[in-house]
């Protein structure tokens, strides 16, 4: 056997590692994705939620300034709980100033991972809301971190 050869067939399975690699992957998705039981997500970002405010009274405010984060947290929450959160309430999230928190709305909404939708009973009041694909990328995200904690603690 030459070395082209087994060169060749090295490259053979890094493509098929690869591949492999990437099913699993998708599969994971899958399955996270597909999984409607929100019961201990829900627990875990609302303690997630907790131990940020937490941590903002215990430490300046000023060190951990994150906005869209804050925001994208308020709404992934109320969407895990089907209910709605108004712009006011979303704009002061984390205890920002409310224009500023008006600001980093419309900024997320611009990119497309929020947006606005007026109340059917009260015109006057709006709320904002996660998109699909927004929704998904939170959920992975928070069952991600939630797999990870829970390997560390039995580990």
């Amino acid at each position: 056997m030459g070395i082209n050869q087994i060169i060749d067939e090295l490259s053979a399975l890094k493509s098929n590692i690869a591949e492999i690699s990437e099913k699993v992957e998708n599969q994971l998705r899958a399955d996270i994705l597909d999984n409607d039981d929100n019961k201990l997500l829900t627990v875990f970002v609302s303690r997630y939620m907790e131990n940020r405010n937490l941590r903002s009274k215990m430490i300046s405010q000023d060190l951990f300034s994150d906005p869209c984060w804050d925001i994208l947290m308020d709404v992934f929450s109320a969407r895990l709980n089907d209910k709605n959160i108004s712009v006011s309430a979303v704009a002061t999230a984390g205890n920002m100033p409310h224009t500023t928190g008006l600001r980093y709305i419309d900024t997320l909404e611009k990119i497309g991972y929020i947006y606005r939708e007026r109340d059917d009973w009260d015109g006057r009041r709006i709320f904002v809301k996660m998109t699909d694909e927004t929704f998904r990328m939170m959920k992975e995200y928070f069952l991600r971190v939630l797999q990870k904690s829970q390997e560390y603690r039995y580990s």
